[in-house]
C-alpha cells in the first residue's frame, strides 16, 4: 500500500514519550497515534476485500464450458455470440427409401404405404427432419411428393427437397438418392444454405456439377449444409445432412473425412448436428463411422452413457419384408443393442451441444393381413440441447 506499508503493518511509529509531560497530553497522543494506524489497516483489509469481489466476479463459466443438466457433457466449442437461454431441439433422420424401384408390397401406388410414411413422419414430433433416399418423385410437383403425406403438420412446415445427387456427362443433374430436409418455421430461421458433392479418393469437395463429375467418382454423395437460428432465443447452429456409400461401392472413409473438413471449416463457434444413414456402423463398414468421430459425438452413444435411450427399432436388410412382430423383435434390448452393426442411421453433434434423448418411431400398414413399415429404415430421433 502507498504510504510505506512494509510487511503487513504500518511502518509509522507509535510515539514514545520523554521527559516531563502532562498525563492528558501523553494519552491523547498515544490515542491519536494509535487511530492512525488503525485507520490504515481498515483501509488496507478493505483494498483486499475488494480485489477478492472482484476475481469472484470473474470466476463464472466461460463460453464453452456450460454442461447441462442430467450430467451430460455438452463438449466443447466455442459459444459464438450465443444466447444463454437454453435451447431444446428434436431433430429425426429418415432414410424413406426412394420411390422409384419399390418391390410390389411397399409401392407408393398403395395409398396405405404412403399414409404410413406420412404418420411416420409426423409421429417423430421433430422440429427438423432430414431425408435421405429422395428422388425426383418426391419433391413438390412430382408424383409422390413427400409433403402430401403429411396432412397433420401445420402449415409453418417448410420443405427443401430439390437437392441434386446423381450428375450427367453434360453437366446437369438428378434426384436419385439425394437428401433434403423440412423444418417448423414458427421454429427455425434459414440464415444460409447450401450442397457440396464429395470426393470418393481425396479431401475436396466441389459445389459445381461439372467439378463434381470430373473429380468425385462413383457413387455420387452430396452433404448438405444450412445455418439456422432458432427463433425463441437467437441461438445459432449448423445443420448437415449426408448418404454415405455402401462398403461394397467404398470411398465411404474419405467421403466421411469430407464432411468433417466441411463442418470444420463452417465452425463459427456454433453447435452442429449431423444428421443421416451413413452405411456404417459400430460393427460393420466401421471405417466411416470411425472417421466421424474424430470430429462428432454419436448421439446415441451419448445417450446410452446415463441410460435414457427410447425404444429404438428397425430391421435389417434392405427390402426385408414384413416387418412381423417388430414390438417384440426389434426393441433397444432384444435387437439394437444386440446387433450394433444394424445401427446406420445416425445423428451427431459437434461443440457445444449435446443429445438428452433418443429412439426411433414406426407405423405400418397391412399386406394380406401382415404389417410392414414404410420403408427398410426407421427413422431416429433425438433432443438437442445448447
Amino acid at each position: 500500500m502507498d504510504g510505506g506499508r512494509k510487511n503487513g503493518r504500518s511502518s509509522m511509529k507509535t510515539p514514545v514519550f520523554c521527559g516531563r509531560r502532562t498525563y492528558g497530553t501523553s494519552i491523547l497522543r498515544t490515542l491519536t497515534a494509535r487511530l492512525m494506524s488503525h485507520t490504515i489497516h481498515i483501509v488496507w483489509v478493505a483494498g483486499v476485500l475488494l480485489s477478492l469481489l472482484c476475481a469472484c466476479g470473474k470466476s463464472g463459466p466461460a463460453d464453452g464450458e456450460r454442461k447441462p443438466t442430467g450430467g451430460v457433457d455438452f463438449g466443447g466449442g466455442g459459444g459464438g455470440g450465443q444466447s444463454t437461454q437454453k435451447v431444446s431441439l428434436r431433430v429425426a433422420s429418415f432414410n424413406i427409401l426412394k420411390p422409384e424401384g419399390r418391390r410390389s408390397e411397399m409401392s407408393l401406388d398403395n395409398k396405405a404405404v404412403g399414409t404410413a410414411l406420412g404418420r411416420c413422419i409426423e409421429a417423430a414430433q421433430a422440429q427438423i427432419v432430414a431425408f435421405n433416399e429422395l428422388d425426383a418423385n418426391c419433391i413438390p410437383g412430382g408424383k409422390y411428393a413427400l409433403p402430401s403425406y403429411c396432412n397433420s403438420l401445420p402449415a409453418s412446415w417448410i420443405w427443401r427437397l430439390r437437392w441434386p445427387n446423381d450428375i450427367k456427362s453434360d453437366g446437369t443433374v438428378g434426384y436419385s438418392y439425394a437428401n433434403g430436409y423440412a423444418y417448423d418455421s414458427d421454429v427455425l430461421r434459414e440464415e444460409e444454405r447450401g450442397y457440396v458433392w464429395l470426393a470418393k479418393e481425396n479431401l475436396r469437395y466441389f459445389s459445381e456439377p461439372n467439378d463434381a463429375y470430373l473429380k468425385v467418382g462413383s457413387p455420387e454423395r452430396t452433404c448438405i449444409f444450412v445455418r439456422f437460428t432458432y427463433i425463441k432465443t437467437g441461438a445459432q447452429f449448423w445443420f448437415f445432412i449426408t448418404h454415405l456409400p455402401t462398403s461394397g461401392q467404398g470411398g465411404g472413409e474419405m467421403m466421411a473425412a469430407n464432411v468433417n473438413r466441411l463442418a470444420s471449416q463452417k465452425g463459427g463457434g456454433f453447435p452442429q448436428i449431423l444428421c443421416g444413414d451413413m452405411n456404417s456402423a459400430p460393427g460393420s463398414n466401421v471405417a466411416p463411422y470411425n472417421k466421424l468421430k474424430t470430429y462428432w459425438r454419436d448421439a446415441y452413444e451419448t445417450v446410452s452413457t446415463y441410460s435414457q435411450i427410447g425404444e429404438f427399432a428397425t430391421y435389417s436388410g434392405t427390402l426385408s419384408g414384413s416387418s412381423g412382430n417388430y414390438e417384440k423383435h426389434y426393441s433397444i434390448q432384444t435387437f439394437t443393442r444386440d446387433h450394433p452393426e444394424r445401427r446406420i442411421d445416425h445423428i451427431m453433434t459437434h461443440g457445444v451441444c449435446a443429445a438428452t434423448t433418443y429412439e426411433t418411431v414406426w407405423t405400418t400398414y397391412k399386406v394380406n393381413g401382415e404389417a410392414w413399415c414404410p420403408s427398410d429404415h426407421l427413422p431416429v430421433v433425438a433432443n438437442i440441447e445448447f
